[in-house]
Parts: C-alpha cells; structure tokens; sequence
C-alpha cells in the first residue's frame, strides 16, 4: 500500500510539471498571437492614407507611395505635424531628400530599437538611437507614439522631424 501512495505522489508531481510547463507555453503563444493580432491588415501606405492626409500629399509628391505600399518592409519614423507644414510648399525632390531622412529598411519595433545603435536611412544618412530616463530618442527626437504595426512595416510618430545630416556610411 505504501508503494502505490508513494507512486501515486510521484505520479500527482509530474502531472503538475506538466500542467505547469503547459500553461507557461499556452501563454507564450497567446502572447506571439496578441502581438501578432496587433498588427494591422494594412500596408504603411495605407495607414498614412488613414492617419494624416498632409503626410499623404507629401508622400505621394515626392514619389515615395509605392515603396511604402509594397510588400518590402519599412519602418518609418513619421515627423509631427507642425514640422510637416515647414516642408508642405517644397519641391518634390526637396520633399522626397526630407522624408527619405525618415525611412529605414526593415520592420523595427521599439525593442529592436537599442541603445547606441545607428541605422541607415534610405537616402543614405544615419540615425542614432539614444534611450535617456525611459525616454526613446532617435537622433535626438522623442518618440511621441510607437510601434504602430502594418502587414509591411513599423510607424513611429516623432515629436519633430530629423535634420538633414550628412551620410556616415
């Protein structure tokens, strides 16, 4: 009899770390699906399209709508408001040099975003990531909203715009 209680313990013990371990991977994948979820069954082209039509006619004007519609992966760090009404009047090339400074290849969500790290823009230039007191800063610039997902890329809404700088690279 005490054989059998002391197998059904350890029986009662490994159901547990299985339960256990179960539960930890349920949640691991709920989290992947949430993130997941999180992303929007739209194009950045689109999002902008939706999101702010002065940033649409900036973008459309300097030829840059197709590569922010297309299934390559962008992450684009979108200037504010008032910094786009300074460029609304510019020429499309001079507006196409001022947004390309906004643009980087690849999806990048603010935890890819790590301290000291540059990135390439697609006009050539360097942004540099800086994370000061909780703060996420790109070149100097706030984040003012982050991490906003589409099917091809990441938009983080700066609390500015870049300067123009010149290329590192």
């Amino acid at each position: 009899m005490e054989r059998f209680l002391n197998y059904a313990k350890v029986c009662l013990v490994l159901c547990l770390c299985l339960w256990g371990q179960l539960r930890t991977d349920a949640q691991s994948l709920t989290a992947k699906l949430a993130a997941t979820a999180s992303i929007t069954n739209q194009s950045l082209g689109e999002g902008i399209a939706q999101k702010n039509q002065l940033l649409l006619d900036m973008v459309t004007k300097a030829g840059l709508m197709p590569i922010l519609s297309n299934g390559e992966e962008y992450t684009l760090f979108a200037p504010s408001a008032s910094a786009l009404t300074h460029h609304q009047n510019d020429s499309p090339d001079q507006l196409k040099t001022y947004l390309e400074q906004h643009i980087v290849k690849g999806s990048l969500t603010t935890e890819d975003l790590k301290d000291g790290a540059d990135l390439k823009t697609i006009n050539g230039n360097s942004l540099r990531i800086c994370r000061k007191k909780g703060e996420l800063l790109v070149s100097g610039v706030k984040l003012a909203k982050s991490d906003q997902r589409y099917l091809n890329g990441v938009w983080h809404q700066l609390n500015g715009s870049f300067q123009a700088s010149k290329s590192t690279f």
